[in-house]
């Protein structure tokens, strides 16, 4: 049994109810027999993974209106579960992070930036200014989900946070290939440009202390 799964199991025997498994579609989570961990606590899923393991969420989460009426579609069809709860855009967690003293430029110690993503193509003059503590995809919808029902236990697994064969570049260069086991399949354009650091401060906006994170070594994240 890889690491990450085998930790995540030995956690989740303290007990099976504070542990929750958020398996997001990272092409990592291709690595991990991630069937074993029925039965081991509260499990989540993300948007398409019902194709692959029909049997295995109790939660399936979607923030995109077109994924979540896949996954609508699908139930009906019989194509997973009938017991997996499937959360949409309306069931998403609203909690919010920012405090009404803080300032829009505060971030933690380290950390280049939090809240707020600025850019955009200088070509055209068009610039996207992006509210982490507003916008949350999938995952990380997931993520708060469970840390709001109480699992003080949270493990993820298939969550990247890097372009796809990463490996292959230089230290110095950031892979913009997208990284998801179901890239280029109904609903899942093809993103030539994907900006992983979404995901990373997304999830950094809810660590939050009544959750203990847990990395895929088997150490927590704080």
């Amino acid at each position: 049994m890889p690491r990450a799964v085998a930790v995540a199991a030995k956690a989740s025997q303290h007990n099976l109810m504070d542990t929750a498994f958020i398996i997001g579609n990272g092409e990592s989570r291709l690595m991990y027999p991630i069937s074993e961990l029925k039965g081991q606590g509260t499990i989540y899923g993300c948007n398409a993974i019902y194709r692959h393991y029909p049997d295995l969420c109790d939660h399936i989460v979607a923030s995109d209106p077109i994924m979540y009426q896949e996954l609508v579609d699908a139930k009906k069809s019989n194509k997973f579960s009938l017991h997996t709860d499937v959360i949409g855009p309306e069931r998403l967690p609203t909690w919010n992070y920012v405090l009404p003293e803080d300032r829009e430029d505060d971030h933690p110690r380290d950390q280049n930036f939090y809240r707020f993503w600025i850019g955009g193509d200088y070509k055209t003059g068009k610039i996207k200014r992006r509210d982490f503590s507003e916008n949350k995809g999938s995952g990380c919808s997931a993520v708060l989900h469970a840390a709001e029902s109480g699992h003080r236990n949270i493990l993820l697994i298939g969550f990247d946070i890097i372009g796809a064969r990463q490996w292959e570049l230089d230290t110095t260069t950031i892979s913009r290939e997208q990284n998801n086991v179901y890239k280029n399949t109904k609903n899942y354009p093809n993103r030539r440009s994907m900006k992983a650091y979404y995901w990373l401060s997304s999830n950094e906006s809810i660590n939050h202390t009544s959750c203990r994170w847990q990395s895929d070594a088997g150490q927590p994240s704080n």
